[in-house]
């Protein structure tokens, strides 16, 4: 478990650092270089919380500070889509040439999930033998978690927001115990719109994902509600250009917004 949460540290830190490495390659370097160390570790048994705070360092020294920040985005839906860099026709490279800086739910997000509804259920059903057990494994966890993220954390400008936070934010608009991804990603796509760090939200599902379609069908009334653009984007295995036009009209649109933002205050 504790191997899931640190590869999701590598995958953040290589996000915010390719858009603004010192060399073209190096943080992709750094990150084969560190996923090896720690798939070593695991194969061993080994704690692998020093390699993790080493590589904090390694890739904060790849950043070249003179470049100026991006806007950033957040990118969740289905869980294996968005992870797989060929299914997803690496969206995330996709969108840093489109000049974006990208961050996407972490594949642990669906553990802590089920742990946390586990937990849920057990209460609200009265499980009483089931309780204790299910609340150690959603503080294993949580810890867990906390402490790789806790390797990092000079890295991250934004902290990680836990699966009660997700759902507090999902339950405005959907009921948070349908249990599939659409909870997951209405919740967290809140969570970013609301940010002013955030700029947008792309969802993505396979075709024909139910899930992702209950998604896509609010991402447009939300996208109002917070006047920031949310895209969903479907990928069915095809080779086609229309995402990557998709992507590049988003990029633009958010662009022109954060060039009409100084005006507007200018005039306030």
């Amino acid at each position: 478990m504790g191997g899931v949460f640190a590869v999701d540290c590598l995958d953040r830190l290589i996000w915010r650092t390719r858009p603004y490495e010192k060399e073209k390659g190096l943080a992709d370097e750094l990150f084969r270089e560190y996923i090896k160390k720690i798939t070593d570790r695991i194969r061993r048994k080994e704690d692998f919380t020093d390699v993790l705070e080493q590589a904090t360092d390694d890739f904060k020294s790849a950043i070249n500070p003179a470049l100026p920040r991006r806007p950033l985005v957040g990118i969740n839906g289905e869980i294996y889509l968005r992870s797989n860099r060929f299914s997803n026709d690496n969206l995330v490279k996709v969108c840093e040439a489109a000049g974006l800086e990208v961050t996407v739910s972490s594949a642990g997000e669906w553990i802590k999930y089920t742990s946390y509804r586990n937990l849920e259920d057990n209460i609200k059903f009265r499980r009483a033998k089931k309780i204790l057990g299910s609340y150690i494994k959603n503080r294993i966890v949580e810890g867990s978690e906390h402490r790789m993220l806790g390797c990092v954390e000079d890295m991250l400008d934004e902290n990680e927001p836990t699966i009660k936070q997700i759902l507090s934010k999902s339950g405005l608009f959907y009921s948070p115990r349908c249990g599939s991804e659409a909870v997951l990603s209405i919740g967290s796509g809140v969570e970013w719109m609301e940010n002013p760090r955030f700029s947008g939200v792309i969802s993505v599902m396979p075709h024909g994902c139910m899930p992702g379609g209950i998604v896509a069908a609010m991402a447009e009334s939300l996208s109002q509600t917070y006047h920031k653009p949310w895209i969903s984007l479907t990928y069915d295995g095809i080779l086609e250009t229309n995402n990557l036009t998709r992507i590049n009209n988003f990029a633009e649109i958010i662009r022109f917004c954060s060039q009409q933002e100084p005006a507007l205050s200018s005039l306030s």
